[in-house]
């Protein structure tokens, strides 16, 4: 099997990529991951000028439709302008069809240390990486075997609680290993995005006879990760209505980086003909510490 050496392939337009088959997310035959839709959306909104120095705090992204794996273009537009506070949209599209949006609201950084007090408590932290158990990613998700997927193919994890392979709440640490886009460097910002679209994979609870895909995610950053791994404690609740929800608090190495929210939709599998009939979650988890 070969791998793509990203998701996206940059074009001569700067607004516009070409998606590769390692961009899917096994939900559908060619259906492309939450994740790096919103990383689309987020890294057009971080090459939008600001008036003073700013970092996105809270990003939220809402999928129309699957987004197929063809060239893309996303552009940006400023609602509001400031120096404290800035919001922008940024909207994708594949030809004339608006795929997903998002909205993102920008803060301006300054050098104000709170008290001790307001600090997130580190013990809130999951066991340490090199602690944490590898994962076998060629048995985690959706899919079947012999293809390129972004949840197999483009990140690392390691389980730090629960089991991938049983439903529950669960811990996991992940680390991107491709860019996004060929020949960019990942930022921070985008290490944290596309790493929180995955809470609902990390605390499912549905069996396998069911579909339970995010149709937005919610991202609030207190800042932004240092270093590679990227860490989510998930839980996910459903109602009676076919809808369910997945909260995930963010870490990185030293601590608590922010919380992150998906919005899913839930059906019966059979009742969606379209999506991948291969079992969700395998076994997945080796135990020996790495």
């Amino acid at each position: 099997m070969e791998i793509p050496p990203a998701p996206y392939l940059p074009t001569s337009d700067p607004e516009v990529v070409e998606s590769t088959p390692l961009s899917r997310s096994g939900w559908y035959e060619d259906g492309q991951h939450g994740g790096l839709v919103a990383g689309l959306l987020a890294r057009a909104v971080e090459a939008v000028p600001t008036l003073t120095p700013m970092e996105i705090a809270r990003l939220t992204v809402d999928i129309f439709r699957v987004v197929p794996a063809v060239p893309l273009r996303v552009t940006t537009s400023v609602i509001r302008e400031g120096k404290r506070i800035q919001l922008v949209r940024a909207r994708l599209r594949a030809g004339d069809t608006e795929l997903a949006q998002a909205t993102a609201m920008r803060l301006r950084t300054a050098d104000r240390p709170p008290p001790s007090a307001a600090l997130p408590d580190p013990a809130l932290l999951p066991v340490p990486v090199a602690e944490a158990s590898p994962v076998d990613m060629e048995r985690v998700g959706v899919g079947v075997g012999g293809r390129p997927y972004f949840h197999r193919h483009g990140v690392e994890m390691r389980q730090a609680e629960g089991a991938l392979d049983k439903p529950g709440p669960g811990a996991v640490w992940m680390r991107i290993v491709t860019p996004m886009v060929a020949g960019e460097e990942l930022t921070p910002l985008l290490r944290a995005v596309i790493c929180s679209d995955h809470g609902n994979g990390t605390s499912w609870v549905l069996p396998s006879s069911w579909v339970f895909m995010n149709a937005d995610l919610n991202v609030h950053l207190l800042r932004m990760p240092a270093g590679e791994w990227v860490g989510l404690r998930s839980v996910s609740w459903f109602a009676n209505l076919g809808r369910g929800m997945s909260n995930s608090q963010l870490f990185d190495t030293g601590g608590v980086i922010g919380n992150s929210v998906q919005t899913l939709f839930a059906d019966y599998r059979s009742a969606l003909p379209g999506t991948m009939a291969a079992p969700r979650l395998l076994p997945n988890v080796k135990r020996t510490p790495g």
